[in-house]
């Protein structure tokens, strides 16, 4: 082993240690990312990428929810790599999913909102989550789709029915999110609640709600009504504007 990637190495092994004794959230942005760079990079000095990706995007959030294509211009990451980096994103996914699959139940609606909140309301591009009910009303399957545009999300009947054969509900709900929008039901989201819930009676399936998650909250779309609010509308109707004067 070369001279350079002995001191590598053992700067890995510091920070390891760094993170482990005091815990990832109480050091700095640069060490934090720098730790999750080695995932992507078994060798080399990563400290300088930590930097480019840092100055380019400003979190660790904004980072993994980027697309490939962008962050294949960062000097220092190539295709496999902004892969690697992006699909972590899935991994957190996956842990709150697991985590909190079959102890979540329809009835304990707080529980089963922060679910979807974590899962959507941050979410770059729209995705929607198909969620499976067994007849104890206890989560027990989630599907997610998405796209990788911001809008429109690919979702089809068959995808339903694959659900559906593969889950095996009692009932189901849907969620989706409006990336930078409020949760206002479009004339689509009527048309696609009405395609579901006509699926689920075909198979003799209880059609719980579709959410719509966005920056003012959670929306049911069979109430009509927020459910969990985040900000004030007033409030996000004068970011947006602001947003657009400056495009």
């Amino acid at each position: 082993m070369k001279n350079n990637d002995v001191s590598h190495e053992g700067h890995r092994e510091r920070l390891l240690n760094l993170i482990d004794n005091a815990g990832i959230e109480n050091v700095s942005k640069i060490q934090a990312v720098e730790y999750f760079l080695t995932y992507i990079f078994p060798r080399g000095d990563v400290n300088p990428l930590a930097h480019r990706l840092l100055d380019r995007y400003g979190n660790f959030a904004n980072i993994i929810n980027a697309s490939p294509v962008d962050l294949i211009k960062v000097k220092g990451i190539n295709e496999r790599s902004a892969k690697k980096i992006t699909l972590f994103s899935q991994l957190i996914d996956l842990y709150a999913i697991s985590s909190m699959e079959e102890k979540i139940s329809i009835d304990d609606r707080d529980e089963f909102l922060d679910l979807m909140e974590q899962y959507l309301r941050f979410k770059p591009n729209e995705n929607l989550v198909l969620y499976g009910f067994n007849s104890n009303f206890i989560l027990t399957h989630t599907r997610k789709f998405t796209n990788k545009s911001i809008r429109d999300v690919a979702f089809s009947a068959f995808d339903l029915y694959d659900f559906i054969a593969s889950a095996k509900p009692a009932y189901i709900a849907v969620a989706h999110n409006h990336p930078g929008g409020l949760a206002t039901p479009s004339p689509n989201d009527a048309d696609a609640m009405e395609r579901i819930i006509a699926t689920a009676e075909n198979f003799d399936i209880k059609f719980i709600d579709s959410f719509i998650v966005g920056l003012d909250g959670i929306l049911s779309h069979r109430q009509l009504g927020y459910v969990r609010r985040f900000h004030n509308v007033g409030d996000i109707m004068n970011y947006i504007s602001s947003q657009e004067s400056t495009e």
